[in-house]
Formats: structure tokens, C-alpha cells, sequence
């Protein structure tokens, strides 16, 4: 018995690390934890992640070879704070591709969902470029 959990630890120790699907930024200066701090829709870390985000889509499942040159019409559609612990904005805008063609972009930031629940994170997804529907039909799971 001692054997096996000294070998189920071995091997887990020796797995490569997978990394965790969400952006970790720290709180601006003068801004705790505790001050539910979301950043805007438009923060230019919060675009660069959703295109960052794509582009490993891309290249893992979708296979297009395009990739996310510009987001703008930043729009907030949502805000949900002091209604649970994670305080939540929702936004969309207009994703611009590499051949030219416009996409529609939703994407929720969170509080308290990275490391150690002390920063923020973003999930996006692009309705037009989810063909297994991981965010349900047109994004509805992170619309509010």
C-alpha cells in the first residue's frame, strides 16, 4: 500500500504542469483584493489576452490560421458586483481578423479567479469560431 502512494506521488510529481485558462494580473497600485477592482472592457491587457487566447485556439483546434488583429466597439453588457464573492463584468465589441472579416466577441472578466483567488481573469469566445459550442450556443455562458 505505502508502495503504490510512493509511486502515485512519484508519477504525479513528474507530470508536466498543465497551466490554468486564466489571465492573472495584479491589482493596480492602491488597490487590494478586497476592493472587487474588475478592469474596464477596453483595458488594453484584457484584449491582448482574448487575442492571445485565440491565436492558441487556433492553432490547437480550429486550424484557420487567422488570428485577432484589433478588438474595438468595446461595450459593457453587464455588470454583476456585491452579489456573491466573484463580482463579474460582461462585455462584447468587434474582433478584426487577419483576411479582413469582422467577428462578434463576448467576454466576462471575474474577480478573485486567479492564483489564490487574488486577481482577475477573462474568458472570451467568438460565436462565429466555437464550432463545439464550449461557451454554449452564440456564447450564452458568458453573456449575462
Amino acid at each position: 500500500m505505502l508502495r503504490s502512494l510512493a509511486l502515485a506521488a512519484a508519477l504525479a510529481f513528474s507530470l508536466p504542469a498543465v497551466a490554468a485558462d486564466y489571465s492573472y494580473a495584479p491589482y493596480p497600485a492602491g488597490h487590494a483584493h478586497t476592493d472587487h477592482y474588475l478592469p474596464g472592457c477596453d483595458a488594453p491587457h484584457i484584449l491582448a489576452r482574448i487575442a492571445e487566447r485565440f491565436a492558441y485556439a487556433d492553432a490547437r483546434i480550429l486550424h484557420t490560421g487567422l488570428r485577432v488583429d484589433l478588438i474595438d466597439g468595446t461595450h459593457q453588457h453587464g455588470l454583476q458586483t456585491g452579489h456573491g464573492f466573484i463580482d463579474r463584468r460582461y462585455c462584447g465589441g468587434d474582433a478584426h481578423l487577419s483576411d479582413g472579416r469582422r467577428s462578434e466577441v463576448v467576454y466576462v472578466i471575474e474577480s478573485r479567479q486567479g492564483f489564490a483567488g487574488y486577481w482577475w481573469s477573462v474568458e472570451s469566445c467568438l460565436p462565429a469560431f466555437d464550432p463545439h459550442r464550449v461557451y454554449g450556443k452564440r456564447c450564452r455562458t458568458i453573456r449575462p
